[in-house]
């Protein structure tokens, strides 16, 4: 869908799942910043039209002023990158990493400001580029826990914080197979304008329930099955679509498709998980199979018939949680999960399982963002959506 020139700039921007959610909504990202290399080349093998600055966000300056305080004058600015193009910064978005509210942090934190944490720096430079850029719309993404979080406490930080640069600021939280993703994951949800709206009326509306969800098998149910070790980076189609959501999925591909091989695991560990109903994890094992594990739903494999629960960035440990095939004895395959976070066929992930993992469990789930997208196009710019 085609959108009357509204672009974006794309912040901690990851293997690009929230820049396809945007894009597929018909908003153009003009400029994305990852500072992980590797993760950066995926990014940019899905998003030629993107410019993509592989680098620190803490010394990337996003106008000039910024870059004479950080004594970078030599420096190419965002401000500069969009104006070359003739485009304005209308979105500002992204997931800015914090650990400063984890159960521990709560010990260590006690009464210190959540921006006054040195893990949370991040955050810092999420609100610089709003404060320097001005954009209409942002939108920020992060764990649930950090609405709540010693009693609302960050919340309201984050939320005065970007009131006092003129912004009427909404937070939420959201659950994605409300919204099409066959998974269970619950993301926390910050919107802000300037444009004299109601922030709280932006939040897309779901659009599925538990009898309309899609589940693990919608999305999956077409893909080759394979034993633990099998599979190849190219990989044929054996079987036609079942269902809108895998047409979907191949959408704008061939007869082809990558990243479906699956992990090589011990013997030890296939008979554990051949033992693993679905919905089952290793807590409802004999003793003499339960191993060490503090992940919940450790072992755990997924059933057919509902969504996925969070997947977790290791998705080729199974030790980890529920990342067990709902029928094979092997954990997903990289295609399986991006097919469970939503990601079409046509997305190619580039690196090892350990790097192809991270990119994929920590995203934001494109069909996800899409919504997003799809609600700030309606109701902020006052374009129809198609």
């Amino acid at each position: 869908m085609a959108t009357k020139g509204i672009t974006a700039l794309d912040l901690f921007s990851g293997a690009g799942g929230f820049s396809l959610g945007m894009e597929m909504a018909g908003i153009e990202v003009a400029v994305a910043i990852e500072y992980d290399p590797k993760i950066a080349k995926t990014y940019k093998a899905n998003h030629d039209k993107t410019v993509m600055i592989n680098a620190d966000i803490r010394t990337v300056p996003a106008s000039t002023a910024d870059a004479v305080f950080k004594n970078q004058e030599s420096s190419t600015t965002i401000a500069e990158i969009f104006k070359n193009q003739g485009k304005s910064v209308d979105i500002i978005f992204g997931g800015p990493p914090c650990q400063g509210f984890s159960m521990a942090g709560n010990r260590i934190r006690k009464e210190k400001s959540f921006f006054d944490d040195e893990r949370n720096l991040l955050f810092l430079e999420f609100l610089r580029m709003v404060q320097e850029l001005n954009p209409k719309v942002f939108v920020i993404e992060n764990v649930p826990g950090i609405l709540n979080y010693n009693k609302g406490s960050i919340k309201k930080e984050i939320e005065e914080r970007l009131a006092a640069l003129g912004y009427d600021v909404a937070s939420r939280v959201f659950s994605t197979e409300k919204f099409g993703v066959p998974q269970k994951r619950k993301r926390a949800i910050f919107i802000g304008n300037r444009l004299g709206l109601d922030s709280e009326q932006l939040f897309p509306e779901e659009t599925h329930d538990e009898d309309s969800a899609v589940t693990v098998w919608d999305a999956i149910g077409d893909l080759p099955t394979l034993k633990s070790g099998e599979g190849v980076e190219i990989t044929q189609y054996k079987s036609s679509t079942q269902n809108e959501y895998q047409k979907k999925m191949r959408s704008g591909n061939g007869k082809t498709f990558r990243n479906h091989i699956a992990s090589t695991h011990s013997e030890k560990t296939i008979s554990i998980l051949k033992l693993v109903k679905p919905g089952e994890n290793m807590k409802d094992l004999p003793s003499e199979f339960q191993t060490k594990s503090v992940h919940s739903g450790a072992y755990g494999r997924m059933e057919k018939d509902k969504p996925s629960y969070t997947l977790t960035t290791r998705i080729n440990t199974p030790s980890v949680g529920r990342i067990t095939h709902p029928v094979d004895d092997r954990t997903i395959t990289p295609r399986e999960a991006a097919r469970i976070q939503s990601y079409p066929d046509h997305y190619h992930f580039i690196g090892d399982i350990t790097t192809v993992g991270m990119q994929i469990g920590n995203s934001v789930p494109p069909l996800f963002a899409k919504a997003l997208g799809d609600s700030i196009i309606n109701k902020v710019f006052n374009q129809s959506i198609d």
